[in-house]
């Protein structure tokens, strides 16, 4: 999402450092390792057979929403209380979570499913 909302970093240049291969493999690697953490946390809801979210896409979806919500949207919020962030900034951050947190839950569920 970096590229979308980018223009709206460079509107505050003393909040972010420098970007470079190191950092956007170091990105990728967090939301990788988030995404692990999502499926293995889906997995067990769905084997210990927690009915709000069980099997099935909307489970799933809901899953990702509240996994979102309790993770995610509290810690970017809160940094862009303390951190001077573009709004749109923020917004590019929240909607970068909830699309990890979507497609980790939908892929799992897809993969347990089969």
């Amino acid at each position: 999402m970096g590229f979308v909302f980018h223009r709206f970093q460079r509107e505050t240049p003393e909040t972010w450092r420098a970007e470079g291969p190191r950092s956007y493999i170091a990105g990728i690697f967090f939301h990788f390792l988030a995404a692990i953490g999502i499926a293995c946390l889906l997995t067990l809801f769905i084997r210990f057979g927690v009915g709000f979210f069980g099997t099935g896409i909307l489970a799933n979806l809901r899953f990702a929403l509240c996994i979102w919500g309790a993770i995610s949207l509290p810690i970017v919020l809160e940094s862009a209380v303390f951190i001077r962030l573009h709004p749109l900034v923020v917004l590019g951050q929240l909607l970068d979570w909830l699309s990890t947190s979507v497609l980790a839950s939908l892929i799992t569920g897809w993969w347990l499913m089969h």
